[in-house]
């Protein structure tokens, strides 16, 4: 039994490590975005009413779809011998406070 599970664990060290699951995470990102730039200029409600229940939700979700995404990225555009050897990189945005 205990051979079974080191048996397993490499394998899933291995298959993971292949599939290549980093990259730029553009889905989750641009969520904190949103949620930075709610919570810039509402802070009682992205802080409160959407903070824990919906924020961890959608960018568990996002997070995720990004795992599948980002193998793309990795494999086709970043990493050698099919990329460019550069990562992909995501550029936040700049959050200003709107003026009351």
């Amino acid at each position: 039994m205990k051979k079974l599970a080191l048996v397993m664990l490499a394998a899933v060290v291995v298959v993971t490590s292949l599939a290549g699951c980093g990259g730029p995470f553009m889905l989750s990102r641009g969520w904190s975005d949103i949620v930075n730039e709610g919570y810039t200029n509402t802070p009682w409600l992205w802080g409160n009413v959407i903070g824990y229940a919906v924020t961890s939700i959608v960018h568990g979700v996002a997070y995720w779809v990004d795992g599948i995404v980002n193998i793309y990225y990795f494999w086709a555009k970043d990493a050698q011998p099919f990329g460019d050897g550069n990562g992909t990189t995501y550029v936040h945005k700049n959050v200003a406070p709107k003026k009351k």
